[in-house]
């Protein structure tokens, strides 16, 4: 085994299992008494393989303090140590400064090359100012990245896909913007849409937000100020195509946004590929899912491994956000596009913005509806779309009240206090699509909310709350064209 292919397979087993390490299990997959282990891992790694360990684990640790409000306490816990001084005694001796210090200070973390086909978190030398400056060009046929936060339902106490995913992705480029203005820059804050013509699952899509086409997955980019490209998915585009493309951007150190891969076509982060294997690997919102993951195998670190990836058809497109090109979108280009998603309109068969919500009372109302499809798998359909646009509404408003919130804070007297009425509208939206789902009830108890569904009452209680929350977002819509004229 050469230098370079043992140095590899040591660190990429080490970063595999950072959470969850042992040397003995190190020494039966490799097939090395111990002793031989630490002998190779001190030759070729040129450091002992428990001090590396901790070293890795420390610096694991100081992206969790950067990047999630857990307490610092908790934290050394989870990192293996059981008293607090000793684990701020190693993190001050590696980092430089205590945790508290770190947290206070926020030094830039993110994705850097360790060996070939190998990235992982470190610290950041200040004057390369973000990931974007130590992009390795070295090209590699099998690349993984080691570091990038899990995504599922509840990143960051949101259930917004792509939005998810984009914080997911900044994080590891070293960028530090609030989940907010993310939500807000890539539109998901404001967004509703609903199809005049039938109960549509895909309503939920962001391609619909602004006008039915991908360019609204650019202004995730756009509100990192970074470059982005797009490869989607049509008759001349070949697996092969796919292949390089996620192989090229890996070898950058850059992770790959895919839409599918597994399941439905969704967003999900491209972390790894195998060129052995012909796998992907990274997170996905569906990995556990009984009807997609089935097949899926999971690596140590939680990451899926996939081989049938080009194979589901639902795998629709790739991109990418590389390197900083301009700055983050300002708030005023963000106040703006709020203003273009929220406007009252129609694009095809589907109602969008304020207009949204008049299309779906309207549906929802229309006892035909509700005749045609009676059968158990139609209404369930149909209740799979009211959740969406009740989901799309609780989960966009509650972020972007936050973010009007914070723009609040950084704005004169008068613009404050319009962002703050904006605030307050959008909490009030948000707090109408709880009771929306209060009212149809639990998906553990999926025949109550069929009996609930098909019932002309509960769905007139239903378009009650549809128009509350249509007054609120009008009144926020009227409030942000009055902070536009102001700008």
């Amino acid at each position: 085994m050469s230098y370079s292919t043992l140095a590899h397979a040591l660190i990429n087993y080490m970063e595999c299992h950072l959470n969850q390490f042992s040397i003995s299990e190190m020494s039966k997959c490799f097939g090395f008494s111990q002793s031989y282990l630490r002998e190779l891992f001190l030759k070729y790694v040129d450091m002992p393989i428990m001090q590396y360990y901790r070293k890795r684990r420390i610096i694991s640790s100081a992206f969790e303090i950067l990047h999630s409000d857990k307490k610092i306490v908790d934290i050394a816990f989870e990192s293996g140590f059981s008293c607090h001084e000793s684990y701020t005694r190693t993190f001050r001796k590696l980092m430089g400064m205590t945790p508290s210090q770190f947290r206070l200070n926020r030094p830039l973390m993110g994705g850097m090359w360790l060996e070939a086909g190998v990235f992982g978190l470190e610290q950041l030398n200040v004057k390369q100012k973000r990931r974007c400056d130590i992009i390795m060009t070295q090209h590699n046929d099998s690349t993984i990245l080691y570091g990038i936060r899990k995504i599922e339902h509840g990143s960051y106490d949101s259930n917004t896909m792509f939005p998810i995913c984009i914080k997911a992705v900044s994080e590891y480029l070293g960028d530090d913007i609030s989940y907010a203005r993310i939500m807000a820059a890539t539109g998901a804050a404001f967004r509703l849409v609903w199809n005049r013509k039938e109960w549509d699952l895909s309503n939920i899509d962001i391609y619909h937000t602004l006008r039915e086409s991908n360019e609204i997955y650019r202004y995730g980019a756009k509100a990192l100020g970074r470059e982005f490209s797009f490869l989607g998915r049509d008759s001349d585009t070949s697996k092969e195509d796919f292949t390089e493309y996620i192989k090229s951007n890996l070898a950058k150190g850059l992770p790959v946004i895919a839409l599918g891969i597994i399941g439905p076509p969704e967003p999900c982060i491209i972390t790894g590929y195998d060129s052995v294997q012909d796998e992907v690997m990274g997170w996905n919102f569906f990995q556990h899912d009984p009807e997609f993951g089935a097949n899926v195998r999971t690596m140590e670190n939680g990451y899926f491994r996939c081989d049938t990836w080009w194979e589901n058809t639902d795998t629709q497109a790739v991109m990418c956000i590389g390197a900083l090109t301009c700055s983050p979108y300002s708030d005023g280009q963000i106040i703006k596009m709020a203003a273009d998603i929220m406007e009252a309109r129609t694009e095809s068969t589907y109602a969008k913005g304020l207009q949204a919500y008049d299309a779906w009372k309207d549906m929802l109302l229309d006892d035909s509806f509700f005749v045609t499809n009676s059968g158990f798998d139609s209404l369930f359909s149909m209740i799979l779309v009211q959740n969406d646009a009740v989901e799309c509404i609780r989960d966009g408003r509650k972020w972007g009240a936050v973010y009007f919130n914070e723009l609040a804070d950084r704005s004169g007297t008068e613009d404050s206090a319009i962002c703050l009425h904006i605030a307050e509208a959008f909490l009030k939206v948000s707090k109408a699509a709880v009771e929306m789902k209060s009212i149809l009830g639990s998906f553990k108890d999926t025949e109550n909310m069929l009996r609930n569904f098909s019932s002309r009452s509960i769905r007139e209680r239903l378009g009650k709350l549809i128009d509350l929350a249509k007054r609120e977002d009008t009144f926020a819509y009227e409030q942000i064209q009055l902070l536009l004229n102001h700008m």
